[in-house]
């Protein structure tokens, strides 16, 4: 069935009863909430949604092969094109700048639904773009994409990061390949008066995480000049630089990716910090069941723990458990800061992990401060799925 209006347009009708949650502002449509016939629609293709009574509700991007079935680009009957996308990403652009300033520089360009844009990422590290497409949809536009932001921003290079696992969940192929201009070795870049590298072509993700920026800021006020920092699940080496910065006495990086360490270690380096840091290569899970020496502050950001919702109970037993060991690396009256990426696992429940974490450590803690994602990581009200990082820091006594 065709738009009258928009001939090359498919139209998919939801069943009776499930437009409400479209019409508060969300952007998903699940394939149990759609009557029969977009089984045989292409994955990505464009296709408006209609309700049960057949009133326009908006496009998107269908996927038959996944539970997310359609992931609306627009409320309005437009062409969904280059032009289209340049508009979303310009916009996206100025939102960093007000939010952001000179910073903007370095920054998550577009964050995916909460930027208009479902299935799209695009970190900036000042002249190299960093992608990641999620979605079939997305995939179709990619080239156009790529043409809008060279319009917009004349990068040196663009790498397309096209590996996470989500991309299986669409029946996209894993991939990371430069897509645009040239890159040689790492990407070097500032933030906040420290150098930083990042890895595009080897790293994880778009090669460094940015959505911390400010939960490290924060960790870094709590650090004093004679204070020992333990940095778990360093990657390459944010939380840990920040506290070098801070004047920490000593910070120790610790890893399970010795690639990961190579980038800490560089730009450990690259800031002259080399005389108050270590690095170990280790896997953390079974570090922490070993007693060790105390430290002043231990941070802990790890992994996505609970990678489907039937892993959530799994993953906050694990959280409770990682944080008790942490807490037994941390001296009295020291700081632990910890994180959780896991955006299916809700805040509440994360701190109650952190609750029973204490307790099962035999430790008292108090919080003196929480965090989340970065500004330029914004959450869309009418998507909570678009909130997903939770930071906290306590003092252990």
């Amino acid at each position: 069935m065709t738009d009258n209006n928009s001939p090359e347009i498919t139209v998919v009708r939801l069943r009776k009863g499930a437009d409400h949650r479209l019409r508060w502002g969300h952007l998903w449509v699940f394939s149990n909430e759609l009557q029969d016939g977009f089984q045989a629609l292409e994955p990505g293709q464009l296709v408006d949604v209609v309700d049960f009574r057949g009133s326009f509700l908006g496009r998107g991007a269908v996927n038959p092969h996944s539970l997310i079935a359609v992931r609306l680009f627009t409320r309005k009957s437009e062409a969904v094109d280059k032009s289209f996308l340049r508009v979303r990403i310009q916009k996206a652009a100025k939102l960093r700048e007000k939010l952001l300033d000179a910073d903007a520089k370095v920054c998550r360009l577009v964050y995916s639904e909460s930027d208009g844009l479902p299935g799209l990422i695009v970190d900036r590290f000042e002249v190299v773009l960093v992608l990641q497409s999620n979605t079939a949809g997305m995939d179709r536009l990619l080239p156009q994409v790529i043409e809008a932001l060279s319009d917009l921003f004349n990068p040196r290079a663009m790498v397309a990061a096209n590996d996470a696992p989500v991309r299986e969940l669409e029946g996209l192929p894993l991939e990371r390949k430069l897509v645009y201009g040239a890159l040689d070795g790492k990407v070097r870049f500032e933030q906040d008066g420290i150098t930083f590298l990042a890895d595009p072509i080897a790293g994880q993700k778009t090669g460094f995480f940015l959505d911390q920026r400010f939960n490290r800021r924060l960790a870094a006020s709590f650090v004093r000049p004679a204070d020992r920092v333990l940095d778990l699940f360093c990657y390459t080496g944010g939380f840990g630089l920040y506290a070098l910065k801070a004047r920490a006495a000593h910070v120790t990086f610790v890893d399970a990716s010795e690639t990961a360490l190579a980038v800490a270690r560089e730009a450990v380096e690259a800031n002259g910090f080399s005389d108050r840091a270590e690095f170990f290569k280790t896997d953390i899970f079974e570090m922490l069941k070993e007693p060790g020496e105390p430290f002043d502050m231990v941070i802990l950001d790890p992994p996505a723990l609970a990678k489907s919702r039937t892993k959530v109970p799994a993953a906050l037993r694990a959280y409770r458990d990682l944080n008790a060991r942490a807490m037994a690396r941390v001296a009295p009256g020291g700081v632990l800061a910890t994180a959780s990426c896991s955006g299916l696992v809700h805040a509440d429940y994360w701190l109650q992990s952190l609750r029973e974490a204490a307790h099962k450590a035999g430790r008292n803690m108090r919080f003196v401060a929480r965090g989340g994602q970065s500004p330029d990581h914004p959450v869309l009200a009418s998507m909570p799925e678009t909130e997903y990082l939770k930071f906290a820091i306590g003092i252990v006594d």
